[in-house]
């Protein structure tokens, strides 16, 4: 009898001290309404440019991710895509909530998730909650990398912001596995995408999908922002003041663009 609750003890040991190594790809794209175009990039007065900004702005060029993940721990890591493009205009990139820029940590026990974060040369820690949300499974169904899965839907909100969430899960695989930073659903989720229609803007899909599964992984040391910089002393901040900072950052910037713009026309 203790053999046996022994190796019940090793195999739960094990189960819960398991990593997951997950590569996924991130691709955002948005439908801007026509008074938005005109409202927003009308100041553009050099037609490519204005056409290029839009495009930029509608399918800016997809994201890939490393992810590690436990049951007590998690890690979003993005990847640097080599592009041999020969146009040096540089482009935009834009990321969704739960799964930014850079690297994130979260901490499922403690129910939060910290990310350094760099605002045109000033670092700062944003922290936020790791939501729990409310699911609802449907009976839709598909096959994706020979997994069948299922999908389920639910709302994620972030800044004021109400996202509607699908998520395409498999219990095929014996972990729970979420590509954002909320807490995992009951099952391995492969593909989800995140949307929001705002009237005045237009509408705007953030598709996540799950590219290849490393179970098992050895000597993985997840990484934590707040640790790391301890000494760097960062301001810690809410997603709510980011979003700010931002937004005032990019103010400057466009103002800066446009003011350039007028002086090469001249």
């Amino acid at each position: 009898m203790k053999k046996l609750f022994y190796l019940v003890l090793v195999l739960t040991s094990f189960a819960n001290a398991q990593i997951y190594e997950v590569k996924v790809e991130f691709q955002h794209h948005t439908k801007y309404t026509p008074e938005y175009i005109e409202n927003f990039f009308g100041d553009i007065k050099d037609a490519d440019a204005r056409k290029w900004n839009i495009e930029q702005n509608e399918n800016p060029k997809p994201l890939d991710y490393l992810i590690y993940s436990s049951e007590k721990e998690y890690n979003s890591i993005e990847q640097e895509r080599i592009d041999n493009a020969q146009d040096t205009k540089g482009g935009v990139k834009k990321s969704v909530a739960g799964l930014p820029f850079g690297l994130t940590y979260s901490d499922f026990t403690a129910k939060e998730n910290y990310r350094e974060v760099d605002v045109y040369g000033k670092k700062y820690i944003v922290k936020n909650s790791i939501e729990k949300l409310n699911w609802e499974v449907t009976n839709e169904s598909k096959e994706i990398l020979g997994y069948k899965v299922h999908k389920a839907k639910s709302k994620y909100t972030v800044a004021n912001t109400v996202f509607d969430v699908e998520a395409w899960f498999t219990k095929d695989i014996d972990f729970n596995f979420m590509p954002i930073a909320v807490q995992p659903l009951d099952g391995f989720v492969l593909e989800m995408n995140l949307f929001i229609e705002i009237p005045e803007v237009g509408r705007m899909d953030n598709f996540i999908r799950v590219q290849n599964i490393k179970p098992n992984v050895k000597n993985y040391k997840f990484k934590n922002p707040l640790k790391s910089d301890k000494k760097s002393k960062l301001q810690i901040i809410s997603q709510e003041e980011i979003s700010d900072i931002y937004d005032e950052a990019n103010r400057k910037r466009n103002e800066m663009f446009n003011q350039s713009s007028a002086i090469d026309t001249k």
